[in-house]
């Protein structure tokens, strides 16, 4: 790659050099690279995503890098990009010291997020690097505009993918790309914001689901976690059922954890609540489906969680990446 300047041209020209290969449609997808030859990259600088913003979501730590909490309305991709931006000030501001210590804490315990997030517009932090594939898989229904967002701590800007899918485009795509070098030649936190909106830009779209997300050498092949299992569509609490899970890992991944998260529909997305979690003693092994195991409908507090669920599964290595998968099926857990 030439060097062409700093900042976003910089990005802007090495991305154009990958166009050919941005877009790599998933086996399901009827969507095709070429179709987005148009595509443009924008600096969030230049945007007008914080018109109109009253307030900050809150994160669900103590920490300038947590994730924010969940939102709603058409308020939700503003404030997920104006947190983006804040988070970004903020780690200007941080001593090296603060970036060893969230890097330490991605490094133990994987990527965040927030435990009540809004399915169309999110964020999480997590490792990124120069060189390292990123993967987003993710289905809708509807035309959309699927915008990701990276902001890594000692990079000036916020690096933007947008990507239009029309009406003939709808259904099931992933997109798989490389970080350029500015992304740096070592392990470094990143704040990740994902929004989905109908082609305005300007309203979340609800039909948008995403499957997975990741990072790092581990986290592509195919995408790392795969065939993630969550059955049955009932379970009677009174009769003692259960819901069983499982899920197939292409890569060693010495730490993972399955998260239940308490699905809620809504006009502008789906709300995602934490209900629970279950380490996965010993993480997973490449090339194998961990063996079913169960949940009993229950919250941390052992408390009934009724409703619909959905499994979500998190996995990472210190140094070599992290994905996150959700299950397409959904559990309804009643009394």
């Amino acid at each position: 790659m030439n060097n062409v300047g700093p900042g976003h041209r910089r990005w802007k020209r090495f991305l154009g050099c990958l166009l050919a290969g941005v877009l790599a449609a998933a086996p399901l997808a009827s969507t095709h690279a070429s179709s987005h030859d148009d595509v443009d990259y924008y600096d969030d600088y230049d945007s007008q995503d914080d018109t109109g913003t009253t307030r900050e979501p809150t994160g669900n730590g103590g920490s300038d890098w947590t994730v924010p909490a969940i939102v709603a309305g058409a308020a939700a991709t503003v404030l997920v990009v104006r947190w983006l931006r804040n988070r970004q000030q903020a780690g200007r501001q941080q001593a090296s010291a603060g970036e060893d210590d969230m890097l330490t804490r991605l490094r133990q315990h994987g990527p965040e997020f927030a435990p009540a997030y809004n399915a169309s517009a999110f964020a999480a932090v997590g490792m990124v690097r120069g060189g390292w594939p990123f993967v987003m898989d993710f289905t809708h229904e509807r035309p959309v505009m699927v915008t990701l967002r990276l902001s890594a701590r000692g990079l000036p800007d916020i690096y933007t993918l947008r990507l239009p899918f029309g009406a003939g485009e709808t259904g099931s795509h992933r997109l798989q790309f490389t970080l350029p070098p500015e992304f740096g030649d070592s392990e470094r936190p990143a704040a990740i914001a994902v929004t989905a909106t109908d082609m305005s830009g300007e309203r979340p779209e609800p039909s948008f689901r995403i499957q997975a997300l990741g990072c790092g050498p581990r986290a592509v092949g195919s995408v790392a976690i795969e065939e993630v299992s969550f059955l049955p569509r009932l379970i009677r609490a009174q009769a003692r059922e259960q819901a069983s899970y499982r899920f197939f890992s292409h890569s060693d991944f010495p730490s993972a954890v399955a998260e239940f998260m308490r699905v809620e529909p809504a006009d502008d997305g789906e709300r995602h609540f934490f209900v629970n979690e279950a380490p996965i003693a010993g993480g997973v092994v490449a090339g194998r489906s961990i063996a079913p195991r169960q949940w009993d409908g229950r919250d941390a507090g052992q408390r009934l969680s009724t409703g619909t669920h959905r499994l979500k599964i998190r996995a990472w290595a210190p140094t070599e990446g992290w994905v996150t998968a959700w299950s397409a099926a959904r559990v309804s857990v009643s009394p």
